[in-house]
């Protein structure tokens, strides 16, 4: 079988199917990431015609255009009567701000108001000259401030055309001149030109620090001396200086090490004291120094096994709330398994998240954006990309209102609900139905692929002679009884039940019970791939497409909000010989997405292009030392973005809440209504964001645009200087 396994991976690599057999972390350049630097000159400054200026605008419509060239000024126009832009402030006392935007005619008005309070009323020149705005002590407060624009006249099919805007500390009387439209340019120095951070004497960035990482930078002087200093600030304000250097005309290279901030938030500041037009900071980037290993050979078969409403927090990979054992699971995951440790449903719902499941995309680009829709034509599935490979593709699965849209979408060689043709919707049922299709396309000499969904962990919670026992040990009386149906949790919510706390232990064994239940089916799988000699040429995947509410949040089920325990759901993978780590956790976000990716590397084909997530291999490879990532979830209007240790969560009413998960696992202490220092950082890095994710989320494609906090050259394609 060994054998078998290698004669076919040397064919792949001859038919370039696969990837270069090693793989490196990426690194996070600053120069790519150009529009996520925050830039200071006089203060913070705002330049509406870079893509950057998204950072500061995260209204779910945006009122903005694309921008254009107006009197020989870059700016862009306001398409919208009112524009909301939160800015965040440092410093306290007065501030002015310098305005510099067109009113297109005589007579348009402006209305500032900053935090919901009436500022000025006031013309727009019908030009580009700045317009001063003096801000009494107060008016701006440390932390975030919500500054509204509102116009008056619409001219053609906009109301005004925006250049910059400064927030600038005391008192400013002058007009100041207008900014350069990109942080970046080729600077001149000592005979030697680079792109590089000039034209601004600060550029501050975001960025969770990664491991063993280190920043390395040219900085640069044109001509006479500058001084350059670099910090790095911590939620709280603890900083850590790393450079402090003053330097004659010419490039001097720098290696700054970082790995005493790995896993940090930081505001990573660049300041300089000089001329700003004639130094800057070249080439500047954080390094990622990770072993890479050799990938494991292609594997003949995969199989995708998504337990529906399964929690992450109940597979004991993950700490299991220390009742459910799952032994079947948690032997081969010690003997070959790779867990990632903050994984994401893409939306709350099953019909969305199947989607993203069975195609790599999130549910704004395949279409399933809440429990209605419809995949959207011509999106490319993973069962359609396998039969194209030459692949047997099978579905067994036990929830037609989650999976039944994916059948026409997808091209399957059997497609089943066996709960549908009078089987049982037992897990055992289902598994027989998979060994069955797996022994026959292996017997025909066929590769195959296997999508599951088991219905344990979803309502109805069943009880479970001598497993469910284990967490209760009765009576097993009502309300709960032995069978928890939504009516049940619909109950619960609408307060016509309240249940003891022994009632409440109650219906979560039987929950916690159907999740070690399941465990029993992992292991008959299991058995049944040895007995087909098929084990080892099988790689599988566990996820789940949601997990589960239990009350944390005053709500049962699923199919509401973005908390952790519905969002978080496992990801492991096994194989044979996938990594010389078996039992390795993975500290990074992964999502959904990637499945789709995962699937195709781990047996050796390419993906399409329109696939938005990007293969877990390479994290394997580099033994999990990876940059940072933040992925979205979604779910109709409502939305979320999920960093490591920041949560950003939007409703559909547009209500903001941010989380610190390490400090708050439980998501109880919103740091948008409750702001404090510690909290200020996380909550600009998901904004930040944010602005991004809403424009561009249906065209986001991770292999060439790179993730949300860390933009590829793919992106700046797209979104230009």
């Amino acid at each position: 079988m060994k054998f078998f396994v290698s004669l076919f991976s040397l064919c792949l690599l001859a038919s370039g199917a696969l990837a270069a057999p090693a793989f490196a972390a990426p690194d996070i350049d600053l120069l790519l990431n150009r529009h996520l630097l925050h830039v200071h000159g006089q203060g913070l400054a705002i330049v509406f015609g870079g893509e950057g200026f998204r950072k500061y605008s995260q209204e779910y419509s945006s009122p903005w255009g694309a921008p254009n060239s107006k009197d020989g000024m870059m700016g862009r126009p306001l398409n919208g009567r009112a524009a909301i832009l939160n800015i965040p402030v440092e410093s306290q006392g007065p501030h002015t701000l310098r305005l510099r935007a067109h009113g297109l005619i005589t007579g348009q008005k402006i209305s500032v108001h900053i935090n919901g309070k009436n500022i000025k009323n006031t013309d727009l020149p019908a030009s580009f000259d700045a317009l001063l705005l003096p801000l009494d002590a107060g008016v701006l407060k440390p932390g975030e401030n919500e500054l509204r624009f509102t116009l008056s006249k619409k001219v053609g099919s906009s109301y005004a055309v925006f250049a910059s805007l400064e927030v600038l500390p005391g008192t400013v009387a002058d007009a100041g001149a207008p900014l350069p439209v990109s942080p970046v340019a080729k600077l001149s120095a000592g005979g030697k030109a680079m792109d590089a951070l000039t034209g601004f004497s600060q550029f501050h960035m975001l960025v969770e620090i990664p491991p063993r990482a280190q920043l390395q930078i040219q900085t640069g002087v044109a001509a006479g001396s500058a001084e350059f200093s670099v910090t790095a600030v911590e939620p709280g304000g603890k900083t850590t200086s790393l450079l402090q250097a003053k330097q004659e005309t010419g490039w001097v290279p720098r290696a700054l090490p970082l790995e005493a901030l790995a896993g940090k938030l930081v505001r990573l500041q660049l300041a300089m004291q000089g001329d700003a037009k004639t130094a800057g900071w070249g080439e500047p980037r954080i390094t990622v120094a990770a072993p890479s290993l050799a990938r494991p050979a292609p594997y003949k078969n995969a199989i995708l096994i998504v337990v529906d409403a399964l929690r992450q927090d109940r597979v004991p990979v993950y700490g299991g709330k220390g009742r459910v054992t799952m032994p079947n699971l948690m032997k081969l995951f010690q003997a070959q398994g790779v867990a990632f440790m903050h994984n994401q449903a893409a939306s709350p719902s099953s019909p969305p998240s199947h989607g993203s499941i069975q195609t790599g995309m999130i549910p704004r680009t395949h279409g399933v954006v809440g429990d209605k829709a419809q995949v959207n034509p011509g999106t490319p599935t993973v069962s359609g990309q396998l039969a194209d490979a030459g692949f047997a593709t099978g579905y067994y699965g036990n929830n037609p209102f989650g999976m039944a849209r994916q059948e026409k979408p997808g091209k399957w060689t059997e497609f089943h609900h066996p709960n549908q043709e009078g089987k049982s919707i037992d897990c055992t049922a289902l598994v027989t139905e998979m060994l069955g299709f797996a022994g026959a396309q292996s017997k025909a000499g066929k590769r195959f692929f296997i999508s599951s969904l088991p219905y344990e962990t979803h309502t109805p919670y069943r009880y479970h002679e001598g497993i469910s026992d284990k967490f209760h040990k009765g009576p097993w009386d009502g309300p709960v009884g032995k069978l928890v149906n939504g009516d049940l949790l619909g109950k619960i919510v609408a307060g016509k039940i309240t249940l003891t706390d022994a009632q409440w232990n109650q219906l979560r064994a039987l929950y916690d019970g159907e999740a070690q239940y399941w465990d029993g089916c992992f292991g008959q799988l299991l058995d049944g791939l040895q007995k087909l000699g098929i084990a080892n040429d099988t790689a599988i995947l566990l996820t789940g497409d949601h997990g589960e509410g239990l009350y944390e949040h005053g709500y049962m089920g699923h199919a509401w909000g973005h908390y952790e325990e519905v969002s978080a759901v496992p990801l492991v993978v096994f194989g044979a010989g996938l990594t010389a780590k078996p039992g390795s956790k993975i500290d990074v976000v992964t999502g959904h997405v990637d499945i789709v990716p995962t699937v195709l590397d781990l047996v050796g084909v390419k993906p399409s292009e329109k696939v938005q997530g990007i293969s877990l291999l390479p994290m394997v490879q580099t033994q999990g030392v990876w940059t940072p990532r933040v992925l979205s979830l979604e779910y109709g209007r409502s939305y979320a973005l999920r960093a490591r240790q920041w949560k950003y969560i939007v409703d559909y009413a547009g209500n903001e809440q941010v989380f610190d998960l390490q400090k708050d696992p439980g998501e109880k202490h919103d740091l948008v209504k409750n702001f404090s220092a510690a909290g200020a950082l996380g909550v600009r890095y998901l904004r930040d964001l944010t602005g991004f994710l809403l424009i561009h989320r249906a065209d986001w494609r991770m292999a060439s645009w790179g993730d949300l906090n860390n933009h590829g050259p793919g992106f700046l394609k797209v979104a230009g200087p």
